[in-house]
């Protein structure tokens, strides 16, 4: 086993909603709002609770097998190969989502902050950045993320309360959008922002306490739904739902509506710390998850040489969409489309091959015992 450090419980609790909130501050609130229309504020409430539903499956196996994670459990379960495939899928995964959330956070900060750099400017101090961090492990990612997390919510919740005067209640109306099946479908598909199901299974052997698990597992899921319900019910107030379609940056749009007076106005540049501390949290984090699993698949005792190596083929594919809208769609076509399956799909499977194990093995016993009586 790779030693990556060891995390406390409001640690693993700030890493895992900061990294998965990160996608509110580019284009997954206007997606809902495609999907839901008035409603598509809704479609987080949804997905939470089908989060929950997989969480409560999910928890019990972590908490009883404790001091064993996710990799340690597949391999008990379904055997090495299958524990290889796995690592590798996630790590795939992981560069995937990567590709599309670097290049549409660069095209954000080149489009709104600034216009006349070239993209190359912005992408190669950030993925400088990303590397140093997640040459640092879990630990230090989770220490900054702890020291950072109450500024960023402060910071969140000050973008939504100050367009308090800009909130039309009306506009969040029909009450259910474009009907319920758009809603349901769409929560199945946007549960793949849930990430920290999975990286609370890769890293539970990491807590220091194992009974912690279970507790943080339910809040952050619950603090990751109600921010993307309230960034996008707040989006929805303040524009109508056919402005929001148009508008690929929440965030930087409601900070730029703020305007309480002559003095309070205009306040995006403030909220552009927001974007990037998440997205170096969130691309640091995913970047070490994706070189931990590939230095677990070759048997490496360290990760840390594969960084670079990683974050050069991340930055490389993160070119590759012609195009901002290409990029969207392609990260609509596989990522939303499939990621639920990698990020609640991978975990169920292992936990459920898990109980199965142990129900076989307690039937054997069983079988066991009345023998070793007759005899």
């Amino acid at each position: 086993m790779i030693k990556t450090g060891h995390l406390g419980r409001r640690e693993m609790l700030a890493l895992t909603v900061v990294a998965s909130v990160a996608d509110v501050s580019l284009f997954y609130p206007q997606q809902l709002v495609m999907r839901g229309a008035s409603a598509g504020w809704m479609i987080p409430v949804f997905s939470m609770l089908v989060a929950f539903a997989v969480w409560a499956l999910v928890a019990p196996v972590l908490v009883r097998e404790e001091k064993q994670d996710l990799i340690t459990l597949c391999e008990k379960s379904l055997g090495s190969f299958a524990t290889r495939a796995i690592c590798v899928v996630i790590a795939l995964y992981m560069i995937a989502d990567l590709s599309t959330f670097t290049r549409t956070f660069t095209e954000a900060v080149v489009t709104t902050v600034l216009p006349r750099s070239p993209i190359s400017f912005i992408a190669v101090p950030f993925f400088l950045v990303c590397m140093y961090y997640a040459k640092k492990g879990i630990e230090g990612i989770s220490r900054v993320s702890l020291v950072l997390w109450s500024w960023l919510a402060i910071g969140m919740l000050a973008l939504l309360i100050l367009n308090w005067n800009w909130m039309r209640p009306e506009q969040a109306m029909p009450l259910w959008g474009n009907g319920i099946g758009p809603l349901l479908s769409g929560a199945g598909l946007f549960t793949s922002v849930f990430l920290n199901i999975l990286v609370i299974a890769l890293f539970s052997s990491r807590m220091r306490k194992g009974s912690d698990v279970r507790a943080i597992g339910y809040w952050s899921i619950g603090i990751i739904g109600v921010t993307y319900l309230l960034v996008t019910l707040v989006f929805l107030m303040c524009f109508s739902p056919e402005a929001a379609m148009r508008s690929p940056f929440p965030l930087y749009q409601l900070g730029r509506l703020i305007y309480i007076g002559r003095f309070i106005q205009r306040l995006e540049a403030a909220f552009v710390f927001i974007w990037v501390v998440m997205a170096v949290i969130k691309v640091s984090m995913a970047v070490m998850i994706a070189t931990y699993l590939f230095a677990t698949v070759f048997r490496m005792p360290v990760y840390r040489p594969l960084v670079a190596a990683v974050a050069i083929i991340v930055y490389d594919l993160s070119f590759y969409p012609r195009s901002f809208v290409e990029t969207i769609s392609y990260n609509n076509k596989y990522i939303v489309t499939w990621g639920w399956a990698v990020t609640m799909g991978i975990p169920l499977v292992v936990t459920l091959a898990v109980r199965v194990r142990k129900r076989r093995e307690v039937r054997g016993d069983e079988e066991l015992d009345p023998q070793e009586n007759a005899s």
